[in-house]
This record gives C-alpha cells, structure tokens and sequence, in this order.
C-alpha cells in the first residue's frame, strides 16, 4: 500500500513540510493580487505575474522553492538584477514623451528638476539614522530613490547597489506607490495651494521643431555620457526613444513599442519582483522602515515641486499654476494627467496638461541624473 500508481508515499510525505507563519502571509498577498487584478482590473499586468510570483516563491516545498525560483523564476529576475528591465522600460517611455515640451518653456523643466531635493533630504536623514535602523548607506540611497515614483529606477538602483533581501520590499514600494500618486497629489496640493492659485489659467507652449528635438536629445546624450556615466544607459535609452518618436520613417514601429513592449516588460517586471518576495526576506522589521522612508521620500518631492512652483508663480507675476509642480515626478505619464485633472476641478477652463507633461518630463530626466549621482558613490 505504500505504492499508489507508481508514486512512493514515504518519499512524497517525508518531501513536504507545512508552511510558516510568514510564508502563509505571503501566500495570501500573491492570492490578494491575483484576485484584485481580476476582478477589480487593477494594474492586472503587473499584479496578475506578480501574485502568481508570489505564490511560487512562497510554497513549502523544497522542490518549488529551489528549483522555481533559481530556476524559472531566477531565470527571469536576472534580467532585473542587470538593469535591463529599466532600461528598456526608459526606452519604451522615450518613445511617448515630447522633449519639445521642456524645450518650449525651461522654467517647467527647472520645476521637475526641483522635486529630486526630496531624495536627497531622505537619503541623509536614512544615512544619519543608519546605526539605529540597521540598514547601510547602500540601502538608503535605494530607499529615497522610491521619491521618484517610478518602480524602474527603483528596481536599478536596488539591482545594482542593495543587497538581493532588499529587492523585493524597494521596488515593490516604488510599484505601489505609484497607484497612490492621484490621492497623494490632491491632498497636498489642496493644502499647500489657495484656490486663486488653483485657478490659474497657463499660456500656450510655443511649438518646437523636429530638428531642436533631435539635437537636444544628441546632445544631452554626449554629456550625461561624459558626466554621468552611471545613468547613461537609462538617459541614453530614453533620450534614443525619443528621437526614434520623432523619426517619421519608423513612426508605426515607435507607436508599437508604445502599446507592446510596455505591456510585456510589465508581466515580466511583475514575475521578477514576486519571486524575490520570499517570507524570510519580505517580513521583517527593515520593510517596515523602507516603506516609511519611500513614502516620506515621495511626500517630500511632492512638497517641493508645489512649494518651488508657488515661488515660480511669484517670480513671473502670476503665470505658473502651482499645480503643476505635483508632477515633477518620473512615474510618466500619472502624476502629468492628476494634475491636469485636479485642474479642470478647480477651473473647467484650465488646461495644464501640456506644462505638467513638461515637469513630468523634467522629473523622468533628472530622477535619472540623480541615480547616477548616487550610484556614484555606491557603485
């Protein structure tokens, strides 16, 4: 009897060992996950291949915890710990944006460019804290990157400088976060902003030739990779998409890449972070901390950007609605649309979608500069 269709019942039984604690936690997340992609179609790209990563990483078996995940599994995080999910996601991302945005009006590329100070304000408050919380200056870097908003250069930060325990709790924080950013947004730009500022009508962008779009894009490509030689990958490939969008020869391939190859890297994102987010690796003390930290982080570059924004305002008499400055982050094209949304709340005639896509713009290019700022002394 202890043979049943061929299969030894001592061997089966003596192979499985019932779950942990944590484990069970982590099982029912990736369940979580499944279930709200599904059924409430939240982000279902990325949350389906997330929880199912979830699932497989945390089952008791050893067979599945160590041939799924240093094998599959393992298989498709490598390309997250080389960088190179972020760097196609930035060229995906170069391919939508219009650098004639920035070009247009300078004043909205120096808004966004402002918001990264809230990075650096976390990242020496982690680093002061740092014999209290455990946790290197490695580590903070990667954590006040979440300020970002933007999951791919958490995830390149965290690939290249956190140790592989700390990959799941960073990028996972910077994913979630993202959804958070319209309620964010409108909570502190309503407390940070009056209603007249609220309602300030913008002018027009002045159009920008294809030809001022290509050689800024070349050019800027030639310095970061000069200066910044840390981010190049991640600029260069955005700044190459861009010039790829504005290319009319392969217009109908650009406008591809837009719809697939996002879609694609985003499951495959989704499988890489799920299989780090083991039990033993995700429920601990120090995730707490990460998340704090990211979400501070985030707070702070909102902050600034509104407050650097109102200056602005001030400085031109008027002209430059502070909402605005809530989308110098580089989580494209979210926090662009929650602007402009929040505005046409305040006032039907108010069209911001144009100067928020500047700033937002503005945050993916320099949130980029400040990885490599900081890479630079960790990597």
């Amino acid at each position: 009897m202890n043979r049943i269709l061929g299969l030894d019942l001592n061997n089966l039984i003596a192979g499985f060992y019932p779950p942990s604690f944590a484990q069970i936690i982590m099982m029912l997340l990736g369940a979580y996950l499944i279930y709200m992609s599904i059924y409430y179609n939240k982000k279902p790209l990325l949350l389906l291949p997330m929880g199912v990563a979830i699932l497989a990483s945390n089952m008791p078996l050893p067979r599945m915890t160590t041939e799924v995940v240093n094998g599959f599994l393992g298989f498709i995080y490598s390309g997250a710990d080389s960088g190179v999910y972020s760097i196609l996601v930035f060229f995906a991302v170069g391919t939508m944006i219009d650098l004639g945005l920035i070009l247009a009006d300078p004043k909205n590329f120096f808004i966004g460019a402002s918001s990264q100070v809230g990075i650096f304000i976390v990242f020496y408050v982690m680093s002061s804290l740092s014999v209290y919380l455990n946790l290197g200056d490695d580590i903070a870097a990667a954590t006040s990157i979440i300020g970002a908003a933007d999951g791919s250069l958490a995830m390149y930060m965290a690939s290249l400088i956190a140790e592989p325990r700390y990959f799941a709790p960073i990028v996972i924080a910077a994913y979630l976060y993202m959804e958070l950013l319209p309620i964010l947004q409108i909570s502190v730009t309503k407390f940070l902003t009056t209603k007249e500022e609220r309602k300030i009508s913008m002018s027009y962008l002045r159009h920008v030739s294809r030809g001022e779009k290509i050689i800024f894009a070349v050019i800027s490509i030639g310095f970061c990779g000069i200066f910044l030689s840390n981010s190049f990958p991640l600029i260069a490939a955005l700044l190459f998409g861009s010039i790829l969008r504005e290319s009319d020869i392969i217009k109908n391939f650009s406008v591809n890449l837009q719809k697939s190859l996002n879609g694609i890297l985003t499951m495959i994102i989704g499988i890489a972070i799920g299989s780090r987010a083991t039990a033993d690796t995700f429920i601990t003390f120090n995730t707490i901390v990460i998340f704090f930290f990211g979400f501070m982080s985030l707070i702070l570059s909102t902050i600034i950007g509104i407050l650097v924004a109102k200056i602005m305002n001030i400085l031109t008499g008027g002209k430059v609605n502070p909402i605005i400055g809530s989308a110098g982050l580089s989580a494209f094209p979210i926090p662009a649309w929650g602007a402009h949304i929040y505005g046409q709340e305040n006032s039907s005639s108010n069209c911001l979608l144009l100067h928020a896509m500047a700033v937002n713009i503005s945050g993916i290019i320099s949130g980029a500069v400040v990885v490599g700022i900081l890479l630079a002394f960790f990597h």
